[in-house]
């Protein structure tokens, strides 16, 4: 009798001690992924440009080939990464596969603007919405971006008007210097004041 009343103390102690180590198990393991995350990475990230022309409006491709992400948190969700990362876009590296139009976007657009040697800003995050703060001829404007997740890979769209940022001067040089490129076949030289940003935006797990 004493011999199976150890035996069974034996056994409890043994199912109390792997519940305990199980459980422990459990705990480190939901630990760990709680400290994966997203994270926003310059690496394998591409910021685009469309500018308008034509009274038809057609679109003139570009994007920045260098761009800098100065602070990003890690966070547990792919909208939350976004919520304040900052980062700056050397307007040097514009690229249209043109090297005539890079040289004047570069003199007589950007030009034509105070401190945009670099584009600047952060994005900000409102429940499920995204939104950048873009600083360009120091001022800075709120856009709001749509948004669609694949993976690791977040696409950002969005629109800005060149006006809203107190650039009339370099929209008005840089109709005037692609005046001619600029006239349609209604013969009328049209340059469009909004531009369309669009961003793939690479997370790297952390």
């Amino acid at each position: 009798m004493k011999k199976l009343l150890v035996l069974a103390i034996a056994a409890s102690l043994f199912t109390v001690s792997c519940k305990e180590k199980v459980e422990a198990k459990e705990t480190v393991e939901k630990e760990e992924v709680a400290q994966k995350g997203y994270k926003v990475s310059a690496e394998g990230s591409i910021v685009e440009w469309t500018g308008y022309k034509f009274t038809e409006k057609k679109g003139v491709k570009g994007k920045f080939k260098k761009i800098n992400v100065i602070d990003a948190p890690v966070a547990a969700t792919p909208v939350e990464a976004f919520n304040g990362v900052d980062f700056s876009i050397p307007v040097s590296s514009i690229f249209s596969n043109n090297a005539i139009r890079d040289g004047k976007l570069m003199k007589l657009f950007f030009g034509y603007m105070d401190n945009t040697d670099l584009l600047t800003g952060n994005f900000k995050t409102k429940g499920d919405q995204i939104f950048l703060n873009l600083k360009m001829n120091d001022v800075t404007k709120e856009i709001p971006l749509k948004h669609t997740i694949s993976d690791r890979h977040v696409k950002l769209e969005g629109s800005l008007n060149i006006l809203d940022f107190g650039a009339e001067k370099a929209f008005n040089s840089i109709h005037k210097a692609c005046e001619v490129l600029h006239t349609g076949p209604d013969q009328v030289s049209k340059t469009w004041e909004d531009v369309k940003v669009e961003a793939i935006v690479f997370l790297k797990e952390s």
